[in-house]
């Protein structure tokens, strides 16, 4: 695999940090995954044929990556790709200590040496009122402790990119996807519940499309504006497509999922949530069956 090729199946982690996009009830219930599951999961997964794995910049993905990288070899062979920002952690501690409380407490996460470059090219950029130069620095934090892993591809979080695309920021679109491809030399990605939106803007700035994040499934769950849309756009567009949302939030079985995902043209890759390794065993093997890749 060259390094901008990407995996065909991902391992998704929102079951393993207590995401649910049914059921909050559910998702209380699971939790948080304690590394060491987390570990024996993508170790199973690995024999599965599996070498991506899709994180959210989650507080506990610093654990994980510290647990894998002491007790394990798997990141030496797992390909990692992050969501950013940390969406909710931002919103929570900037309701918590304030806008300036909560960058000081961002960039307190880092060494002394980091900390100060960041401060010194965030400080500038807030002086200018350049919020890109910002951008740029919450970047370079949430990328900072997985430098050492296999990166694949970095992905900009659905909500900064609807809303970016909510107010047509074009800007915030070429600095993201600039700054990641020059800086970290991996491919740049968008995540997004607006797909035709997304694809008819950025082809109207004339912005090269980079991987594309975003729901398919049988019975339109995420699909906006409708499924009818999004798979027009898919068909008429030769774009590089990660299918996520493909069980519907777990509405929908394998066998029925994958069988609509394989008539789909255009679907590079599938990421999936996989909390057991009874799910991963079934959900590998269907995907297997019906996906001809």
């Amino acid at each position: 695999m060259n390094r901008y090729e990407i995996d065909r199946i991902l391992l998704g982690d929102n079951p393993l940090m207590g995401v649910d996009h049914l059921s909050q009830e559910r998702a209380r219930e699971r939790g948080l995954a304690n590394a060491e599951h987390i570990a024996d999961l993508l170790e199973h997964v690995y024999g599965l044929g599996i070498k991506g794995f899709v994180v959210s910049t989650h507080p506990h993905l610093r654990d994980i990556i510290s647990y894998l990288g002491s007790n394990t070899d798997l990141l030496s062979k797992i390909n990692i790709y992050p969501i950013l920002p940390y969406v909710q952690g931002y919103v929570i501690k900037a309701t918590e200590k304030g806008l300036v409380g909560m960058l000081l407490d961002i960039f307190g996460s880092t060494n002394i040496q980091s900390k100060f470059s960041m401060m010194l090219k965030g400080g500038l950029g807030l002086l200018k009122k350049d919020l890109y130069e910002l951008f740029k620095i919450f970047i370079d934090i949430e990328i900072g402790y997985l430098k050492d892993t296999r990166l694949k591809a970095i992905f900009l979080h659905d909500v900064f990119t609807d809303l970016a695309l909510g107010i047509e920021s074009k800007k915030i679109f070429e600095t993201f996807i600039a700054y990641v491809e020059k800086n970290y030399n991996v491919r740049a990605g968008l995540i997004t519940k607006n797909f035709p939106r997304l694809v008819n803007k950025l082809k109207e700035w004339d912005i090269e499309i980079p991987l594309i994040m975003t729901s398919f499934n049988k019975v339109g769950f995420q699909m906006n504006p409708s499924r009818e849309e999004c798979e027009a756009s898919l068909r008429e567009n030769d774009l590089d497509v990660i299918a996520m949302s493909t069980l519907a939030a777990g509405y929908l079985m394998p066998d029925e999922a994958y069988r609509y995902i394989s008539t789909l043209s255009n679907i590079k890759s599938i990421v999936v949530g996989m909390s057991n390794k009874k799910h991963a065993y079934e959900t590998v093997r269907t995907i297997n069956e019906y996906m001809k890749w």
